[in-house]
C-alpha cells in the first residue's frame, strides 16, 4: 500500500488520522452523544434506524462508537457493506454471519435466515444487529438500490 505523500513530506512515521480511531478516543460532541443515544435507543428497541447526512459530519464514527459500547456476548453485529446486493444478497449475508451455508432457492433461504436469527435471539440469548453500509456514490441518502423495507 502506497501511503500518503503528505505523511512524509511532514515527516510522520505513520498517517495520524484513519479510521481505526478507537472509539474511547473520539471526541465527543452533543451531536454526536445524541446520534449514539438514539443508535442504542434503535438497537435497544428492535427498531429500525436511518443515519443521514452530509460526508463527514460523523455518520460511521457514530455508529462506530455505539456499536463499540455494545455488550458483545449479548449481541452479534452483522455488516452488510455493499446493499446493492438485492434481497438475495441480504438473506445470503445474515446467513453466512451467523456460520451457516446459504441454501439455494430464495424461499428456502428466507427461512433458514428467519431460523438462524430465531435461534440466535432465543437459544443464545443474542441479538442480532444488521448494520447496512451506504450503497449510493459520494455518500448520498439513496438506498442505492437495497432492498424495499418490506420485502425484508
Amino acid at each position: 500500500m502506497t501511503r500518503a505523500p503528505w505523511v512524509s513530506h511532514f515527516g510522520f512515521t505513520r498517517t495520524p488520522f484513519s479510521k481505526t480511531i478507537a472509539a474511547k478516543d473520539l471526541l465527543e460532541r452533543a451531536s454526536h452523544q445524541e446520534a449514539v443515544a438514539r443508535i442504542r435507543f434503535c438497537i435497544a428497541e428492535s427498531m429500525l434506524g436511518v443515519i443521514t447526512g452530509e460526508v463527514g459530519v460523523g455518520k460511521t464514527v457514530a455508529v462506530r462508537a455505539a456499536v463499540s459500547q455494545l455488550d458483545q456476548a449479548a449481541h452479534h453485529i452483522v455488516y452488510l457493506a455493499n446493499p446493492t446486493v438485492g434481497i438475495r444478497g441480504l438473506y445470503v449475508t445474515i446467513v453466512r454471519a451467523l456460520g451457516a451455508v446459504p441454501r439455494g432457492f430464495k424461499a428456502e433461504l428466507i427461512g433458514q435466515a428467519q431460523d438462524l436469527l430465531a435461534a440466535e435471539e432465543h437459544e443464545r440469548r443474542r441479538r442480532v444487529v444488521l448494520l447496512v453500509g451506504r450503497g449510493a456514490p459520494s455518500g448520498s441518502a439513496s438506498t442505492g438500490g437495497a432492498p424495499p423495507a418490506d420485502e425484508c
